[in-house]
């Protein structure tokens, strides 16, 4: 279908895992101190994250909203899930959010209003590229950083979990795109992938 080969394109654009954060991050060469302002910085797009999940469910109707209010009430429950991480590297659970992070927060739940199909694909793209993030971060806390086990906890989980989420979004969203405007629903995928490489540029500038 059209519409996914050009979701794809604007993936492979936005792909975070080459964000020189990231990129640091598999090479081992954060500090404890970037980890930690990282971890404070992306809890506030984790709840974002639900927050739009809550919205998709809210708007929903018949048998997708129970699927949809499921979905939303384990993002919830990851935000505790993310706590731990940030316990593990010294991070701040209240951390204020830079501009870059409210930003990127605010493409992610939606606080701009959107429809109900656009939330979709806004969930869709973010949990689509988590399975693969998810490996790596996980990957690269276990080799370089000595963190594993409850601290990695939010990346095992995620590594597993945004296969099945994404599968299902899919389908809601192909259910819903023959008379949908499609060219203003890969505006919103657009906007919240390029959200999160401005969060990573927030983390980076506040380390040089």
């Amino acid at each position: 279908m059209r519409f996914w080969s050009r979701f794809d394109a604007i993936a492979r654009e936005h792909d975070v895992l080459r964000h020189p954060f990231y990129v640091r991050w598999s090479a081992g060469e954060l500090s404890a101190t970037e980890l930690a302002d990282y971890s404070g910085q992306y809890r506030h797009a984790v709840v974002a994250l639900a927050r739009a999940t809550a919205i998709a469910a809210a708007d929903a109707d018949g048998d997708a909203r129970a699927e949809l209010a499921m979905h939303a009430a384990e993002e919830t429950r990851h935000v505790a899930l993310w706590d731990r991480f940030v316990d593990a590297v010294g991070g701040d659970r209240q951390a204020a959010p830079r501009p870059e992070t409210t930003a990127c927060a605010s493409a992610w739940s939606g606080e701009h209003g959107r429809s109900q199909l656009a939330t979709l694909v806004a969930v869709y793209a973010i949990e689509a590229a988590q399975p693969e993030i998810s490996k790596t971060k996980r990957e690269g806390l276990a080799t370089h950083y000595g963190i594993e086990g409850p601290g990695a906890a939010y990346f095992e989980l995620h590594e597993r979990l945004d296969v099945e989420h994404a599968a299902a979004g899919r389908k809601l969203i192909d259910a819903r795109l023959a008379d949908a405007d499609q060219d203003a629903l890969l505006g919103e995928a657009d906007a919240v992938l390029r959200a999160n490489w401005w969060l990573l540029d927030g983390v980076e500038q506040a380390a040089a």
